[in-house]
């Protein structure tokens, strides 16, 4: 009877850590799994994706047809010099960050989506040399391209851990998972559930 009572107390417990425990979901690209466990902050994660969205905006945007006449151009111009939305001019970004989205834009354009450079799985970008046809002159800019886009990562990096108080490599293994999330039409470095390969989404 006692024994009884104690694997009762026992099933009650565990059904009220299961119930307890905090389960992490991100949804995405069935063939492009993301390992997100509970040692990644919620609130870290939902910030970068917001930063990574922000990089990636107006990228893949097709370019906008040019105005039919002279005057629509001064038009856009004169609206495009005042029209400042209160929250652009009240959140300004910081310097590590306003090199790290013009190195992002350049590397991107150029070396991404042309199979020259990856995203990996520490937060940073890898020359991969994975175009059809690799141009010796293009290779050596954007290994030049990495080493700058990486210096800029690293200096964001290293102030979005002490603005969140925590570390750099939460920070980086975050936004590492976010990036590879994000990734459309690039090299990305994911695991396969025993080492990490190089895969294009």
């Amino acid at each position: 009877m006692k024994n009884l009572g104690l694997l009762f107390c026992a099933t009650i417990g565990l059904a009220l850590y299961c119930a307890c425990t905090p389960e992490v979901k991100i949804t995405g690209d069935a063939e492009k799994p993301i390992a997100i466990n509970a040692e990644i902050n919620i609130h870290i994660y939902q910030h970068a994706e917001e930063v990574v969205d922000d990089l990636y905006a107006g990228l893949d945007d097709e370019p906008e047809p040019e105005p039919d006449s002279a005057f629509v151009r001064i038009m856009e111009r004169v609206l495009a010099s005042v029209s400042i939305s209160s929250c652009e001019a009240a959140e300004q970004k910081s310097q590590a960050y306003q090199e790290m989205k013009k190195l992002f834009a350049e590397t991107y354009t150029k070396y991404m989506k042309t199979g020259y450079v990856g995203e990996n799985k520490d937060g940073y970008v890898t020359y991969v040399g994975k175009p059809e046809k690799c141009d010796p002159k293009v290779a050596a800019a954007a290994q030049e391209a990495v080493r700058k886009l990486n210096a800029a990562r690293k200096a964001f990096y290293e102030e979005e851990a002490k603005s969140q108080n925590t570390t750099v490599s939460e920070i980086q293994k975050t936004y590492a998972a976010v990036y590879a999330a994000k990734a459309k039409g690039i090299w990305v470095e994911v695991s396969n559930g025993k080492t990490y390969e190089w895969k294009k989404f």
